[in-house]
């Protein structure tokens, strides 16, 4: 039985821009991460091996990045904790979206390839009254127009043959809900499908690629200064001002 416990659930302060990992527990978040960064010594959370290791939202002030990078608590059934504090932080994570969305100019996310199949088949072929999780995601962040690179992690546990069959399983999927990829013209706003192995390095130099364009297009004299971020209030704060007026996403939508 898992445990209550409090969560000191922290909102970035301030209009950034901010790249941000999302996904179910236990997918490689935390790892992908740390191979994002400048330095992996930027990192400070805590990378499990059980769903529900990481149970706080992580903001990353990487110095030599020109965003932040937000790395999310994981969806889904956390071993460590009761069903309470699940809902209670899958709430905090969508809050954080929806008072977020529009300084997060990339969000990556990160889908475990070898389980990709079984949640297909579960809450789509098995149930046509269901939308799976990964599904909804990026439903949502079209929904947005929060531009979404979808990560394939964990690829390095599969064979070539069944990859090929996954993936092609995942389109059949995206295409059913009219999801179109790398479409960003028809305000379709899911970039790309990438394979992605944490533990080998496979997808990583391309994922950066994808990132780098996507930051290069950023204009920050329309964010706050990095340096005033600290002495602004946190973005759930209730009288933020007219502050939070200026931000805009034109340039990367």
């Amino acid at each position: 039985m898992g445990r209550n416990i409090k969560t000191n659930f922290s909102y970035p302060r301030g209009n950034f821009p901010r790249l941000c990992l999302i996904g179910n527990s236990n997918v490689g978040k935390s790892s992908l991460t740390k191979l994002l960064l400048s330095h992996p010594k930027w990192y400070k959370g805590k990378i499990g091996k059980t769903p529900g290791s990481t149970v706080r939202l992580t903001i990353i002030n990487d110095p030599i990045l020109n965003y932040h990078v937000i790395d999310l608590p994981g969806f889904g059934r956390m071993t460590k904790l009761s069903r309470s504090s699940e809902e209670f932080i899958q709430n905090q994570i969508l809050k954080y979206l929806r008072l977020d969305k529009d300084n997060i100019f990339l969000t990556l996310l990160v889908i475990a390839m070898d389980r990709l199949k079984d949640e297909l088949e579960k809450w789509y072929f098995q149930n046509e009254k269901t939308i799976p999780l990964s599904i909804e995601f990026i439903q949502y962040f079209n929904k947005n127009q929060i531009p979404c690179l979808v990560i394939l992690n964990k690829s390095d546990k599969l064979n070539r043959y069944q990859r090929d069959d996954i993936k092609k399983t995942f389109f059949r999927v995206l295409s059913d809900f009219d999801i179109e990829i790398d479409n960003l013209k028809s305000k379709q706003s899911t970039l790309d499908v990438i394979e992605c192995s944490t533990k080998t390095k496979q997808g990583i130099k391309e994922i950066k690629q994808i990132i780098r364009e996507s930051a290069s297009q950023l204009h920050l004299e329309e964010f706050d200064p990095r340096s005033e971020l600290l002495n602004l209030p946190p973005i759930d704060a209730k009288n933020k001002g007219k502050k939070g007026d200026k931000r805009t996403k034109s340039n990367v939508n």
